[in-house]
């Protein structure tokens, strides 16, 4: 990895500083600068910038914590390049340069090749104070430059010091010939526990007894359920047959019924009121023609009693006009007839109407059936009503062919078909199978758990990213025994609690860390701190006094060049 740039966007007392970092082919650069200048708060930055702005960075005197922005371009082996900014957060803390957009974490770390935050640190961030103690320790290293080197390369200033600690740590653990040491014991207890696990294991042949006793399990229940499933289909068809025995039978007499009415006359549907009218036409027909006879034999006796007279031939005029008022008299006379008649039939029809409605009611009582208004409306829905129903009627018999097809279709079928089988040792069968619906039920929640399991083990499975397979090809891998995996659970409670130990330790030496920095920002802001170079210097001119005040109780002859380079060195 090459950084090409380095962005102070808003760190420590930058604003919108840009470090270029990208000529040269080996990407060495030398930055320099006056003291105060931000040369340590640019090595902060850049290691800042790589693993993320501290929780509590004392680089916020200027900008707000949720305003501190660093920035970089980062260029990989590969020649691809990656500009991103670095914002203070506790996630999602890389933004793209130039869309402000999120990036993952690991689109970092493949530039990173992984260099943690630490050895960043101590191999490569390694500032004054860090270099001058290395110095101090390679000198009193007497030599051994083997282990000043690893000393400077792996930031421990102090190896012999932590060579005796490790050296009494490791007596305090472990001796070859102790007994009541840490090591010794566990390893005591270790073999004790191993000896306990040979003894709890379960055989080889055992276990393989078992495995074999539950593939045949397996195998039985897929035989069982392809035989269940043939045998729920033969049930429903013949539950089917033995539905549609009574609609057989029930069509065989609807048949034979209407072989009784093949010959029948279809009439017009309007063939009641015509009936009714003709009816009524012919009572008025035979009325008026027993009229005409009666009239005919009367006018017969009154022909026979006639004695022709003068007076009447006399009279022959007004006889004559009296004949002519008679065509009308005698038209009345039967109109009268006819009238009478038809009153007489519709008198009839209101009786017998009556009748059908009221036995107890006479004609005359007849006005107590007028209808109200209401049941006139009612009426008046019932004949929509009927209306819609007629046109029901209408279609069904349009659909009466297609269903008179349908039926002969069926008898077709019916009759390739056969007699069909007898019931009876069907009904005791389905009597049995009802003894096992529970276990068939059973069967079925069981079968929807094993199901439910199986899913829930194959989406666990594909999250797993150690290994990639499928739940087959897992049974066949030899997993170790629940005991060993409770060790190794055991021992990695314990290195997560030792993590969790660390991560509280660091947490302090950052608060310690943090208030020692704002110290020594503290006394930066009241004054300015001296460098060692000034230490260098005032320690030159203590030295440079006391050898003039020797010089001056010695007689030495060079007192006044003395005292003159003393005096010059107090000079600006």
């Amino acid at each position: 990895m090459k950084i090409l740039q380095l962005n102070l966007l808003a760190f420590g007392h930058f604003t919108d500083t840009h470090i270029d970092l990208s000529n040269g082919e080996e990407g060495f650069h030398i930055i320099y600068g006056p003291n105060e200048a931000g040369k340590s708060s640019a090595l902060r930055a850049l290691a800042q910038m790589l693993y993320g702005i501290h929780t509590r960075s004392s680089d916020n005197f200027l900008h707000h914590h949720n305003k501190m922005r660093i920035g970089g371009v980062l260029r990989h082996s590969n020649g691809s390049e990656l500009e991103f900014i670095r914002r203070k957060g506790r996630g999602n803390t890389i933004l793209a340069g130039d869309t402000g957009e999120v990036l993952e974490e690991s689109l970092l770390e493949t530039f990173l090749g992984g260099v943690d935050a630490d050895t960043f640190t101590t191999m490569f961030g390694i500032d004054h104070s860090k270099l001058v103690k290395g110095g101090e320790k390679i000198l009193e290293g007497g030599g051994n430059i083997g282990q000043a080197l690893f000393a400077a390369g792996s930031g421990i200033t102090d190896l012999r010091k932590v060579q005796n600690d490790l050296r009494g740590k490791a007596e305090e653990l472990f001796t070859p010939t102790a007994k009541k040491k840490k090591i010794n014991e566990a390893l005591s207890e270790l073999k004790l526990k191993k000896k306990e696990i040979r003894e709890a294991q379960l055989p080889a042949q055992e276990w393989q007894r078992h495995e074999q006793e539950l593939r045949n399990a397996q195998k039985r229940i897929g035989e069982v359920t392809v035989e269940l499933e043939g045998k729920r289909a033969e049930h429903n068809r013949l539950g089917r047959i033995g539905e549609a025995l009574p609609l057989i039978g029930r069509r065989k007499e609807i048949h034979e019924e209407y072989k009784s009415y093949v010959d029948a006359v279809l009439l017009p549907e309007n063939f009641g009121e015509r009936r009714g009218d003709l009816i009524t036409k012919l009572r008025i027909a035979e009325n008026e023609r027993d009229q005409a006879k009666k009239a005919i034999e009367e006018n017969k006796k009154s022909m026979e009693r006639i004695e022709i007279s003068e007076a009447v031939l006399e009279n022959a005029k007004l006889i004559d006009e009296l004949y002519k008022e008679l065509g009308s008299h005698q038209k009345a006379a039967s109109d009268r007839i006819r009238l009478q008649t038809e009153r007489d039939i519709l008198w009839s029809d209101a009786k017998d109407i009556l009748s059908g409605l009221r036995d107890d009611l006479t004609l005359d009582e007849a006005e107590k059936l007028r209808l109200k208004k209401i049941e006139i409306i009612e009426i008046r829905e019932l004949s929509t009503g009927y209306d819609h129903l007629w046109t029901k009627r209408e279609s069904s018999q349009e659909r009466v062919p297609k269903l008179s097809s349908q039926i002969a279709a069926i008898d077709a079928e019916l009759e390739s078909i056969g007699t069909p089988l007898a019931v009876d040792d069907l009904r005791d069968a389905v009597d049995r199978a009802k003894k096992y619906e529970t276990l068939e039920d059973h069967y079925y929640s069981e079968s929807e758990e094993i199901r439910d399991i199986q899913d829930s083990l194959e989406t666990a499975l594909k999250k797993q990213m150690l290994w990639q397979g499928t739940l087959g090809e897992l049974e066949k891998i030899f997993l170790p025994p629940i005991e060993t995996i409770d060790i190794f659970e055991t021992r990695f409670e314990e290195h997560q609690r030792k993590v969790s130990e660390f991560q509280s330790k660091i947490y302090e030496l950052e608060d310690v860390l943090l208030e020692i920095e704002g110290q020594v920002t503290e006394l930066q802001l009241e004054q300015d701190v001296p460098t060692e170079e000034d230490l260098e210097k005032a320690r030159q001119h203590r030295e440079d006094g006391w050898g003039l005040i020797r010089c001056a109780l010695d007689g030495c002859k060079e007192f006044d060049e003395t005292v003159e380079s003393f005096i010059k060195s107090f000079q600006p």
